[in-house]
């Protein structure tokens, strides 16, 4: 049932046992009958349900430790509530093998220091054998000692930055592809689609980079400008900007300065309008633009509507509610297609990036990880990462359309991959690779002058002519 603890005031930490008495009850009945549990696994690892190895039954604990308060918060509170409804949907389907999972949550208050106090209380207090977390890479860095100190796993759904992880952190494991992927995809997007729409070389392009100076942005901006480097790119300017800066102006006046054909930005969730704000008063005006993090939030959606962002593209893990499902493997769509409905219904918003990313984290766990700790006799977090790290899942077998397998040295997910969506009408589609893709891309991006004047036109077809202007939303 429902358990609820007094909130801590220094560290906004409540805890909240996931075993509901709902739950119990549909998971009672799906103790009866096989086709109510989760679809089959791939990898051969097993998949939720049945019962516990050598007929009993356990509580696996697990702690989320997200940025729900503070300026992270939009995209935190995604990522715990996507959690959640897993980690509920696996217990209401005979949890794993048998045994229940029950999770505890705390809010980082979007602080690396609070982040890592709420993973230690986790640890001694409720004795949580995994935490998920984080959002954010700074964050992420800060909890990582504790549960490597702890021997307790970090199940890392968000923070891409290399740094989180230090000196082969054996309990260390992440879902989503770190930052290099992020600049492959940018560079991948560029030599195959823009330059040829801009109508010049690859290596005659003018690329501008911008990005916040922590952990996450910088790390991102140094993949790039790396691989960009043995491609022979022209970056005209590389700007990093304090992730606590109040106006952007004097950024958006130096790429107005450089002259860029195209912007590859690296905000947080905080400093994205910020920069559309600057870049909307000084008309700043170029061919594309491809963000991150806070250009995917529906929050950004929600200052500049529709219209105000249409066009702008943004790379990270896809969208899943917007995405093509093609490719996935039949078990894990029809698993994705429930999961999606109820996120929708429960939230009132689609599942867009940062919602997948902890959805399909938590889901890769739940599925393809726990049951083979669990068949081990003893759910310890060296069984977990024991049954991590035999983890083989092919193309197609997890909710954001990539593979799943670990590198034992680092904990990344080897066969991750970040994807270009973009903003169409006010919904955040997978535009790139084609495999993924849920619309064709729309080229060229809208000038500010161009937005203020008439409605969006349709995003059923590309166009390399001069777009139709759009309007801001009422």
């Amino acid at each position: 049932m429902t358990r609820l603890r007094a909130r801590s005031t220094r560290t906004t930490r409540s805890r909240l046992g996931a075993v509901l008495a709902t739950a119990l009850l549909v998971g009672g009945l799906a103790a009866c009958s096989s086709s109510a549990s989760p679809s089959g696994s791939a990898g051969g690892t097993g998949g939720a349900g049945g019962s516990a190895a050598g007929g009993g039954s356990s509580v696996i604990k697990i702690g989320l430790d997200f940025p729900t308060t503070g300026s992270m918060a939009p995209l935190g509170i995604a990522e715990e509530n996507a959690a959640k409804l897993v980690l509920t949907w696996a217990n209401s389907h005979g949890g794993i093998n048998g045994a229940k999972i029950q999770y505890f949550t705390g809010d980082s208050q979007s602080s690396p220091a609070t982040g890592a106090t709420i993973a230690q209380q986790l640890i001694s207090s409720d004795g949580v054998q995994v935490i998920i977390g984080s959002y954010s890479s700074a964050i992420a860095q800060a909890i990582a000692p504790v549960t490597e100190r702890n021997k307790v796993i970090l199940w890392e759904e968000g923070a891409v930055s290399p740094t989180v992880a230090q000196g082969n952190d054996p309990y260390f494991f992440r879902t989503v592809g770190p930052a290099d992927t992020y600049a492959s995809a940018d560079l991948s997007f560029l030599q195959n689609y823009l330059a040829a729409k801009i109508g010049k070389p690859v290596g005659q392009l003018r690329v501008a980079v911008a990005h916040e100076d922590g952990p996450f942005g910088t790390s991102v901006a140094d993949a790039i400008t790396a691989q960009a480097k043995s491609l022979g790119l022209n970056i005209v300017s590389d700007i990093a900007y304090s992730v606590n800066a109040p106006d952007l102006t004097p950024v958006v006046l130096q790429l107005k300065a450089a002259k860029p054909d195209v912007l590859l930005f690296t905000p947080l969730v905080a400093s994205a309008p910020v920069f559309w704000t600057a870049a909307q008063a000084q008309q700043l005006n170029l061919k594309a633009v491809i963000g991150s993090a806070g250009i995917g939030s529906s929050a950004f959606l929600k200052k500049f509507g529709a219209a105000g962002v249409q066009g702008v593209y943004d790379v990270e893990a896809p969208a899943i509610a917007n995405m093509s499902d093609a490719n996935l493997l039949a078990s894990v769509k029809s698993d994705l297609t429930t999961l999606l409905s109820q996120y929708q219904e429960q939230n009132g918003q689609p599942c867009l990036v940062q919602c997948g990313d902890s959805l399909g984290g938590t889901y890769d766990l739940v599925k393809y990880v726990l049951p083979g700790a669990v068949s081990s006799g003893s759910v310890t977090p060296d069984t977990i990462r024991a049954a991590a790290l035999k983890v083989n899942v092919p193309t197609g077998g997890t909710p954001q359309g990539f593979g799943l397998k670990f590198n034992a040295t680092t904990g990344d997910n080897s066969e991750a991959q970040s994807v270009i969506m973009q903003w169409q009408n006010g919904t955040l589609k997978v535009v790139y690779p084609t495999a993924l893709a849920a619309a064709p891309r729309l080229y060229p991006m809208p000038s500010w002058g161009q937005r203020l004047c008439s409605p969006p036109r349709s995003s059923t077809a590309s166009s390399s002519g001069p777009s139709t202007p759009w309007c801001p939303s009422a």
